[in-house]
């Protein structure tokens, strides 16, 4: 994944949960997917994963909140 990509996804998931919360989110599913590996060398199939990891958490904390 790009970092600029990466970048994009933390300002949409902190300005919904709020710093704390939205850092976090991202980083346990970034280490449900590739613990080991940093975000710009993951393949393109953990790319995927990681966003479809990263919209459940999203819309469910949107769901919760409204």
């Amino acid at each position: 994944m790009k970092i600029k990509d990466w970048v994009k996804i933390e300002d949409s998931m902190t300005d919904l949960m709020g710093w704390d919360a939205g850092i976090d989110s991202m980083c346990e599913a970034h280490r449900e997917v590739a613990p080991k590996k940093p975000i710009y060398e993951l393949s393109e199939r953990e790319d995927k994963k990681l966003i479809f990891r990263l919209r459940k958490r999203y819309s469910k904390y949107k769901e919760d909140n409204n």
